[in-house]
C-alpha cells in the first residue's frame, strides 16, 4: 500500500496542473476579447518578445492585432506566453 501513494499524488498533481493549463487560454481570451471590443491596447508576449497594440479580430487558430509600426499583426494563440491589459 504504500508504493502506491507515490502514484495517486502524481496523479493528484496531473489532474491539478491540466485544469490550471485549461484555465490559461480562457484568461487570455477574456483580456483579447476586451481590448477588440473597448479598442483598448493590450501587450502580448511571445518567446520573450512583447508586442503592443489592439486586438482587431479573433479566431480559433490566431489574433489580429493592429498596432503604432504595423497596420496588421496576425499572432499564432498557441505561440502566446502570456497577455496584459487594463
Amino acid at each position: 500500500m504504500r508504493h502506491n501513494i507515490p502514484v495517486a499524488l502524481g496523479a493528484i498533481v496531473l489532474a491539478f496542473a491540466s485544469v490550471a493549463h485549461a484555465a490559461a487560454p480562457d484568461v487570455f481570451n477574456d483580456l483579447l476579447e476586451s481590448s477588440m471590443k473597448d479598442k483598448k491596447g493590450v501587450m502580448v508576449y511571445v518567446k520573450g518578445q512583447a508586442i503592443g497594440g489592439r486586438v482587431t479580430r479573433i479566431t480559433a487558430e490566431a489574433i489580429e492585432m493592429t498596432g503604432r509600426e504595423y497596420a496588421r499583426i496576425v499572432i499564432r494563440r498557441d505561440a502566446i506566453d502570456a497577455v496584459a491589459g487594463n
